[in-house]
């Protein structure tokens, strides 16, 4: 039985309605998979920095350990650059995740008001006779139901 244009226009809308949240759906999982990614790079680097700073403090203590105020000034340095990384970490761990619910937040809208549409033309497409009756809400006019009361 050959499909009528309707039913494909229908049918055709509801695929393509699909794909595209399927396509904005996979574009959210590759975007916090590369907001992960530059994360971990940032983290490592972080790390190899402060490595690089603590190797400098031991370079100067083992250079000259009467060089008080030399060491100090490594360590002082090291643990204020440990820190103002820290906190850019926090900053960009942060802005990744505010990110990242927006977006999800925007696919769940339109995912949400793309079904609502369906529903409502759905709704629309049902027969009279099945929208009028009240089945069901106590106030019913069925046979049977009526006996009950």
């Amino acid at each position: 039985m050959p499909a009528t244009p309707e039913a494909t226009t229908t049918a055709d809308r509801l695929s393509n309605a699909l794909l595209e949240r399927q396509a904005s759906v996979f574009d959210l999982i590759r975007a916090n998979t590369d907001r992960n990614h530059r994360f971990t790079r940032s983290l490592i680097e972080s790390y190899r920095q402060g490595n690089r700073e603590w190797l400098e403090v031991g370079r100067r203590w083992v250079k000259n350990p009467a060089d008080v105020t030399g060491i100090y000034e490594a360590v002082s340095d090291a643990i204020g650059n440990a820190q103002q990384r820290t906190i850019a970490l926090s900053r960009e761990w942060f802005e990744d995740t505010v990110e990242s619910q927006r977006e999800s937040r925007v696919i769940l809208r339109q995912g949400l008001g793309d079904a609502r549409e369906a529903v409502e033309r759905a709704g629309a497409r049902v027969p009279q006779f099945l929208r009028s009756n009240n089945w069901g809400r106590g106030n019913s006019t069925r046979p049977e139901v009526a006996a009950e009361k």
